[in-house]
């Protein structure tokens, strides 16, 4: 990613993360600690923001495919920036709620938009397309570390600065779009000419290759494992805190294992990439392998009262994500054409936000009704399950 529209839009990304890493931790120990809600209340508000951002997935890719690339990006930020700046200011119950909703709409939207992008680049250079959305993923986390970071210090001093910061970083990216949008366009007025020939034959491609009935298995398919792993992904963000916080560890020990999960992606996801691509040709093969290694992070959860386990299972983890989430919407972008590159991508992230809408709500369901244990054991074999179906993907 060497030009200036790439390297605008790898920032975008890495900001957009990092509020994503600054504020989903803070949610449930925010409604729980400080507004005095319960936990399953507060699962339920965050399971509605992310199916509201999940409809701003949706709205994102219908924008971007049919109206405009760059202010569908607007649209996005200036929502999601003016409901942190209110929120900073006024963070009580219940409008603590419906503030958090609205920032969903519009993180929705801004998410859908910059992943677009990133697929649009990925089909100008394919012959590189795949290391293009390892690049974006690699940006996604190191923003969601640094994010993590910020917030354990920063949450204990100021409940203002936990949600201006955000609404700041989401300003910032608004003034990128306005003044630098046309970077960020790069070849968009010449694109339809530029890449007629490609998107035409990914087309046929597809065409002679796949049935519309055996693309939507694969679609199906595809979204499956996505809803599946980040039902079991989001219990980092959300109950995970409060399950090593009720184990004696510190806010301070929950954020390092994020900072744990970036720094060694940095290593992780190069190496992994390399070897995986060049072993493993198939797209929805490295996507089985990857889900299967997430999988059994989970098991080392069930019961542990040391912090060496929460390290072992984050670094399994980080291997398993390093070869799954960049990969899907690489093999979505393989089926996608021109006209509908947008809306398959939205799928990706549609279908990621539903699962991070349900999780914290489930995830907090079982362990309430059950244990823990049970939850970390259930998300295990879901998994397995889910990377069981990827190798039903019939892939061109």
């Amino acid at each position: 990613m060497k030009d200036e529209q790439q390297r605008w839009l790898l920032l975008m990304n890495a900001t957009f993360n990092m509020v994503m890493g600054f504020i989903l931790p803070v949610n449930t120990i925010f409604m729980t600690k400080y507004l005095h809600e319960s936990l399953v209340i507060s699962g339920f508000v965050l399971m509605v923001y992310s199916g509201v951002m999940m409809l701003g997935n949706a709205l994102g890719g219908y924008l971007f495919d049919r109206y405009s690339h760059r202010g569908t990006l607007l649209c996005g930020y200036f929502i999601a920036a003016v409901g942190f700046l209110v929120l900073s200011f006024c963070h009580i119950w219940p409008l603590y709620a419906i503030l958090l909703t609205i920032i969903g709409l519009g993180m929705g939207i801004a998410y859908t938009a910059v992943n677009s992008y990133t697929a649009v680049v990925a089909q100008q250079h394919r012959q590189h397309s795949q290391r293009i959305f390892n690049i974006m993923y690699l940006s996604a986390n190191v923003g969601i570390a640094v994010g993590s970071m910020l917030v354990s210090v920063i949450f204990q001093r100021s409940i203002f600065l936990t949600f201006f910061l955000p609404a700041l970083c989401f300003l910032a990216c608004l003034l990128i779009v306005i003044f630098r949008g046309h970077i960020l366009d790069g070849e968009a007025p010449n694109l339809p000419n530029a890449v007629s020939k490609t998107e035409t034959a990914t087309s046929t491609e597809i065409t002679n290759e796949l049935s519309s009935q055996q693309l939507s298995v694969n679609l199906v398919l595809i979204c499956g494992a996505v809803l599946i792993v980040w039902l079991g992904y989001s219990q980092w963000d959300s109950n995970m805190s409060l399950y090593m916080l009720d184990n004696h560890f510190t806010m301070r020990n929950y954020s390092l294992l994020f900072s744990l999960n970036a720094l060694s992606l940095m290593i992780i996801q190069p190496l992994m990439g390399r070897i995986v691509e060049s072993l493993i040709p198939k797209l929805k093969i490295q996507i089985a392998l990857g889900l299967v290694i997430m999988g059994f992070s989970f098991i080392f959860l069930p019961s542990a009262q040391q912090y060496w386990q929460y390290v072992v299972s984050m670094l399994i983890l980080t291997i398993g994500e390093s070869i799954t989430f960049p990969t899907i919407p690489a093999l979505l972008n393989k089926f996608s054409t021109g006209a509908n590159r947008g809306t398959y991508q939205s799928f990706y992230v549609v279908f990621g936000s539903l699962g991070r809408a349900l999780g914290p709500y489930l995830g907090s369901l079982i362990a309430t009704k059950s244990s823990f244990d049970s939850l970390f054991i259930i998300i295990w074999l879901a998994i397995l399950i889910v990377a069981g179906g990827m190798m039903l993907v019939k892939e061109n």
